[in-house]
């Protein structure tokens, strides 16, 4: 949303980027693990000469979450941060939606409501998206949510979850593109892809029963069968 691109890339490409490779190479988890990736991504800061700019404003911050999920000995050990969920057996279920989020979809679906503006809708909340930045690893504020941006991430935003690895039979990993409901049975893709495409058919424009802050978004499921 800075509308600024370093090298061909945007801010969250570069910290997706940073969070993939380090969770892959560190051994880390929970706010230890948040506060490396951290670290590295102020270093890049430090480089491209923008730390001044992501000081004053979060807005040019690079922003990222994630779930990191790893089997140490006979534990599975999960770091959530953010609104990246996560699904265990088709039963037990983790997500980090923000209520910053949801306030945001009910500012649009009202709009939408009384003018029948679905394009200009988005529009509208512009600046209310720019503004929630404010709030980004904010924990005093009732908007407050967490995030991976080069400055500390508070405790209170970093999950931490370890579960018997024996018990564990499917995991499933997944964006808030799928967030407006989740398969009642059936884990696999395919599973996924049939919830959303009856909830386009019910509300394409998410803004009557599934409320959000878009009318599509993109939306990223991986299953895991163990």
């Amino acid at each position: 949303k800075s509308g600024k691109i370093y090298d061909g890339k945007t801010g969250g490409e570069i910290v997706s980027d940073m969070i993939v490779k380090t969770c892959l190479s560190s051994k880390l988890n929970g706010t230890e693990l948040v506060d490396q990736i951290n670290t590295q991504i102020a270093e890049i800061y430090k480089t491209l000469e923008i730390t001044k700019d992501t000081t004053l404003n979060a807005k040019y911050r690079f922003s990222g979450t994630f779930v990191c999920l790893r089997r140490v000995g006979t534990e599975i050990i999960i770091t959530a941060l953010g609104d990246v969920g996560y699904r265990l057996n088709g039963v037990e279920a983790f997500t980090g939606q923000k209520q910053i989020d949801t306030d945001n979809a009910k500012i649009r679906a009202t709009y939408i409501k009384n003018t029948g503006d679905v394009t200009g809708s988005r529009r509208l909340l512009y600046p209310h998206l720019i503004k929630q930045f404010a709030y980004q690893n904010i924990p005093s504020h009732i908007l407050g949510y967490g995030a991976i941006d080069g400055t500390p991430t508070p405790e209170k935003y970093v999950n931490l979850f370890y579960y018997p690895a024996s018990l564990i039979k499917t995991i499933e990993i997944f964006t808030d593109g799928y967030y407006y409901s989740l398969p009642k049975t059936g884990q696999s893709i395919q599973d996924w892809e049939e919830m959303i495409k009856k909830i386009d058919q019910e509300d394409p424009h998410k803004y009557k029963t599934y409320k959000s802050t878009k009318s599509l978004d993109d939306r990223t499921v991986m299953t895991i069968d163990l």
